[in-house]
């Protein structure tokens, strides 16, 4: 079912520079200082090649408990296990603590991901099924699985364990499994490169750096298994 959801010189000790050879450096404001340190880790966010990929295992995450949407929820349950291909689907995680952010966007992008690769598959990760409240603004329930029980701490394989939560809390993120389960891209929200996603103007910027990034991973994955 398609969701309906409303990219030195050295000189010798005893000399003096005289005027003209001192460079002279306006320090720059601290909001352009952070600015320059986000781009540069918005543009360190890369699909992970094959090689050096973290496996992470989609058969365990699919043997956890799982609910369509919380309990007494009014949002409309939404997945794609009807076109689910064993081995040959990509995931997209949504790992989720106390951010909704990344959530709305991976739910406004499923239909232009569906139209790249048909199988592919978004849930979300997180603490307790029953009680998680995964949006207020969007209308729809993803899959939404139990990430610490009996099968383990799902949090802990994809190395994305707060590590100030105790135990149980993650870091925000969107995560692209390939269909042999290994982790090849990761969008933190709330920390790293994704830190300023929320903020208002400049925020918009690092959002869309994130769908871009994730359009263009699903993309290289559907080419890269075919191509095999």
């Amino acid at each position: 079912m398609q969701p309906s959801f409303t990219k030195s010189r050295k000189r010798a000790a005893s000399s003096v520079p005289d005027a003209s050879s001192l460079e002279t450096h306006t320090p720059r404001p601290l909001d352009q200082l952070k600015r320059t340190r986000t781009e540069d880790e918005l543009d360190a966010i890369d699909i992970i090649p094959a090689a050096k990929a973290w496996p992470v295992g989609i058969a365990n995450i699919l043997s956890s408990p799982v609910l369509r949407k919380p309990l007494g929820s009014h949002l409309q349950p939404h997945d794609n296990f009807e076109n689910h291909i064993e081995g040959g689907s990509i995931f997209v995680v949504c790992v989720q603590g106390v951010c909704q952010l990344h959530y709305d966007l991976l739910c406004n992008a499923l239909p232009d991901l569906y139209a790249i690769s048909p199988t592919l598959q978004a849930l979300v990760l997180c603490h307790n099924p029953s009680t998680h409240s995964p949006s207020t603004t969007t209308l729809v329930s993803l899959p939404l699985v139990e990430a610490i029980g009996a099968s383990g701490n799902h949090f802990v394989r994809l190395g994305l364990l707060h590590p100030l939560g105790n135990g149980q809390d993650p870091l925000d993120a969107l995560v692209v499994l390939d269909p042999l389960g290994r982790r090849r891209l990761l969008l933190p929200f709330g920390w790293g490169a994704g830190r300023h996603a929320g903020a208002v103007g400049g925020g918009r910027i690092v959002q869309r750096r994130f769908m871009d990034a994730l359009t263009e991973c699903v993309e290289s994955l559907v080419k890269e298994f075919q191509d095999g």
